[in-house]
């Protein structure tokens, strides 16, 4: 396995979720250390400003950014840029609600032998069930690259190039940032699925997310208008994502 180090992104003032950020540390396979991550409620409006700008990569993304998504987003380019600056060469990232099962150590040594320098491998804690290539398969442990790349953060192995590459991709944001590594075409990073993860969620157990602070609690009109325009979205999402694949 060469996975350099492991951090856990948690933010100081989710204190409920700590037992669980130590249930992470002694767990993990490998050397795992707590990340702070930034708290969107704390980022002056001006910090806000200098970083977000609407309708920045297309298809564009319909829907504000509110705090929490914009603090998770910095969290993670904050971990992209410490990788850089360790000079780590594969990275396990993972949030402070999920819990591994057992197998992990085994999903993530494959993922580890498997991965190519540049690659970006997702533990999704989701079914995944969309139409993949094979990139390395032997015996139940399956190395996937998705035609469009499944959302969410919750576990992820990052290799220090495409660390750098999202970097250089991110220097302003439109959309959280799950959203934003499905766009490869923006980003040039190859995202491939590691099958099993061995990775589930307990959110539930915690309190629910984090990063939904900061939101008004929406109109009738609003709700409606984000009902029709996500699955809009995500068309335009999947149609570009399986044409950039082919």
């Amino acid at each position: 396995m060469n996975v350099s180090q492991a951090l856990v992104v948690t933010l100081r003032r989710a204190t409920a979720r700590q037992p669980q950020v130590q249930r992470i540390l002694q767990t993990c396979p490998v050397p795992c250390a707590v990340h702070e991550a930034v708290d969107g409620k704390l980022l002056p409006a001006e910090e806000l400003q200098r970083w977000v700008e609407p309708r920045l990569h297309s298809p564009s993304y319909p829907f504000s950014l509110n705090v929490g998504e914009v603090g998770c987003f910095l969290s993670h380019r904050g971990i992209w840029q410490r990788i850089v600056d360790e000079g780590w060469e594969q990275t396990l990232i993972v949030e402070d609600d999920i819990e591994f099962e057992p197998g992990f150590e085994e999903s993530l040594a494959f993922a580890s032998d498997h991965a190519k320098p540049g690659d970006y491998v997702q533990f999704q804690v989701r079914p995944f069930s969309t139409p993949h290539r094979v990139m390395a398969r032997q015996s139940k442990w399956s190395l996937l690259c998705p035609d469009v790349i499944p959302l969410r953060t919750s576990a992820q192995l990052v290799t220090r190039a495409a660390a750098e590459k999202l970097l250089a991709a991110s220097e302003q944001i439109d959309r959280p940032v799950d959203a934003f590594i499905q766009m490869r075409w923006v980003t040039g990073v190859r995202v491939v699925v590691m099958q099993p993860s061995c990775v589930q969620e307990v959110s539930a157990n915690l309190g629910g997310s984090t990063i939904g602070g900061g939101r008004k609690k929406m109109a009738v009109t609003d709700r409606f208008k984000r009902e029709v325009l996500r699955p809009i979205y995500r068309f335009q999402i999947a149609t570009r994502s399986r044409k950039d694949a082919a």
